[in-house]
């Protein structure tokens, strides 16, 4: 039988701002490679936009670093929900 005292405790620890600043960390450096490869595509070969589906997107490196960015922050944001959301549910 489990009691109270045997429980883990939840403490907000130094694990939880560190992988926030790992998140940070590597949206930015998405966003780095994001502008260099949207700066590469638009100086070194000359490409100005791309139509995909019907919808233009101009091509530079403001548009890659954005692109990269959201992409990598929304898919590790919602990768670390999902892990968040499986630790509560083994712990309960």
């Amino acid at each position: 039988m489990t009691t109270e005292s045997d429980r883990p405790t939840r403490r907000p620890s130094a694990g939880r701002s560190s992988l926030l600043g790992l998140l940070v960390a590597a949206v930015a450096a998405s966003a780095v490679v994001g502008a260099v490869l949207g700066y590469a595509l638009s100086s070194w070969r000359g490409l100005e936009d791309v139509t995909l589906l019907g919808i233009t997107f101009v091509i530079s490196a403001m548009t890659g670093a954005l692109y990269a960015g959201v992409a990598v922050g929304v898919f590790l944001t919602t990768l670390a929900f999902v892990f968040a959301s499986i630790s509560r549910l083994e712990d309960d």
